[in-house]
């Protein structure tokens, strides 16, 4: 306090007797020393003998009307009664809205659903971890795998469900040492004959070990208890609800798709009326022997859908392979059977081509890149010479 007022004096001193000498009333601004404390309205004065003195703005300062300043005396004021009562006032009403904030959170997580049931298990653009459960080998070339979120347990629904419900969907498998990333199509959740050894929040991926496949051939790798990470989902084919026929001609693990357009229609969001006609095309026949998973889950399907679904096997090393011929039955045998005028929307029958690229380039002709983005291109291949009118063609 004693070097303040050292260091204040000379300032008001030469301040007093520079502007204010033939001012008597004029007092010193307290913007000169520190900001008040409490900013008073009204201001008061005082004599102690020797000098008048003014209070303002929380402070007694001299009037400088009688020379050089010899001290400098500062005085606070004490919040009064009314200033008390407005800060209780402002104190009361944060305490009950914190209070009101705290319930209202405690209800809504209470009465909410819980946090399982809505889990998104995928927080793209990130990779999430998974842990694979079970590899089944389908064939020299081809296996299943099936992998498990790592940080997700006792899931009441399943958090897939949207995806099921819209049509096609896939998710990428990351390369960790080479950095890349390939999509794949998720099988469909396996029928209640597969035993309860899968769980909600599992996936299964039917893939085929590729000469050169970075990939798949880093999968069929990698053992029971080992780690991928995932990113996705990656919406595909969006299904419509007035589809009235489905013809999908898959080749190898091509059936993927057509499973789950399968699962969509049949199970997840049943259509009265959609029928669908799957043709898998094999090389050769131990890609689809009757003892196979895939193969029993599309058994299973047609033994619960007798009347909507119906499945066709083509092996290559058999002389079964579609040609044009064959084509041609198929797109006929799909088409409505009553005579007369037939009113048929341009998206109620849709005819899905998937598998390698050669098998697609065959029958449908190649996709093609557009802007960044690889669009479905001109219909080419067998289909076009088919000439078909009613039907929507997707390439996947």
């Amino acid at each position: 306090m004693e070097r303040i007022r050292t260091n204040i004096r000379p300032l008001l001193s030469n301040l007093c007797r520079q502007r204010f000498k033939s001012v008597p009333d004029v007092k010193v601004l307290s913007s000169i020393v520190n900001g008040p404390r409490r900013q008073l309205l009204s201001t008061s004065s005082k004599n102690d003998g020797n000098e008048d003195w003014r209070y303002h703005n929380g402070y007694w300062i001299p009037l400088a009307r009688f020379g050089p300043i010899r001290r400098l005396k500062i005085y606070t004021k004490p919040p009064s009664p009314q200033d008390r009562a407005r800060v209780a006032k402002v104190d009361s009403w944060v305490y009950s809205i914190t209070v009101l904030c705290a319930l209202g959170g405690t209800l809504f997580f209470a009465l909410g659903d819980s946090p399982n049931d809505k889990l998104q298990i995928f927080s793209a653009p990130r990779f999430t971890p998974f842990m694979i459960i079970e590899k089944e080998e389908v064939s020299t070339t081809s296996f299943i795998i099936t992998v498990r979120p790592e940080k997700v347990a006792g899931l009441v629904s399943d958090p897939y469900e949207q995806e099921w419900k819209r049509g096609t969907w896939s998710v990428e498998f990351k390369q960790p040492q080479l950095q890349i990333a390939r999509s794949y199509t998720p099988l469909p959740p396996a029928n209640p004959s597969s035993g309860s050894r899968f769980k909600t929040g599992d996936l299964r991926f039917l893939i085929r070990k590729e000469e050169g496949g970075e990939v798949s051939n880093y999968l069929a790798s990698l053992p029971v208890g080992g780690r991928v990470e995932l990113r996705g989902p990656h919406a595909g084919i969006e299904l419509p609800g007035h589809i009235t026929d489905v013809l999908f001609l898959a080749g190898g693990t091509g059936i993927a798709p057509a499973m789950q357009v399968a699962h969509t229609l049949l199970q997840t969001s049943p259509s009265a009326s959609a029928r669908v006609h799957i043709v898998w095309a094999n090389r050769r026949r131990e890609d689809c022997l009757a003892s196979g998973s895939i193969v029993r889950e599309l058994q299973y399907l047609q033994m619960k859908y007798p009347d909507k679904l119906r499945v066709d096997y083509f092996v290559d090393e058999e002389g079964t392979a579609v040609d044009q011929k064959k084509l041609s039955a198929l797109t006929k045998n799909n088409s409505p059977g009553k005579s007369g005028s037939v009113t048929t929307r341009i998206d109620s029958k849709l005819l899905f081509v998937s598998g390698p690229e050669g098998f697609v380039n065959f029958l449908a002709g190649p996709k093609k890149w557009e802007n960044g983005k690889e669009t479905q291109g001109e219909l080419c291949g067998l289909l076009k010479r088919l000439g078909l009118r009613d039907w929507k063609v997707w390439k996947l």
